[in-house]
């Protein structure tokens, strides 16, 4: 009877633990809209790796040759706080792709936070393009 009684509970862990992985979140795509009259939107997708983050940023209407930096940032687009994460090295020629350590989805889903993109490393507060992370509706 003990036998049985500790293989039902692993059986139970194993299922409970499956379900849990099974129900992370595995990519999200986030719109980054215009901002600023900037004429760059495009979107963000974020792919889970294990415990790290794949970032693909991909911007139509980005100034060929500028490098643009790239955050997540707390907050969101109406209301960015600071910068939670570096998307590095930034976007050059409308395109960025980096894997942020330590992130899940399911970290960014469950707090506020939002994607932003800058002119530029001397124009710094003037914000181009941004997307609130959140659950797709699709």
């Amino acid at each position: 009877m003990r036998k049985l009684s500790l293989l039902l509970g692993s059986l139970a862990f194993i299922t409970v633990t499956q379900l849990s992985a099974a129900a992370a979140t595995s990519s999200l795509t986030v719109t980054l809209q215009e901002q600023n009259g900037s004429g760059e939107s495009g979107t963000a997708v974020l792919t889970q790796t294990g415990p790290d983050l794949k970032v693909v940023i991909a911007l139509k209407g980005a100034p060929a040759g500028t490098l643009q930096p790239a955050h997540i940032h707390d907050g969101t687009c109406a209301k960015l706080g600071d910068v939670y994460k570096p998307l590095l090295p930034g976007v050059t020629n409308g395109s960025l792709t980096t894997v942020v350590k330590g992130v899940t989805i399911d970290q960014l889903l469950a707090g506020t936070y939002a994607i932003n993109v800058h002119e530029s490393t001397t124009n710094i507060g003037k914000y181009v393009a941004c997307g609130s992370i959140v659950k797709s509706s699709m």
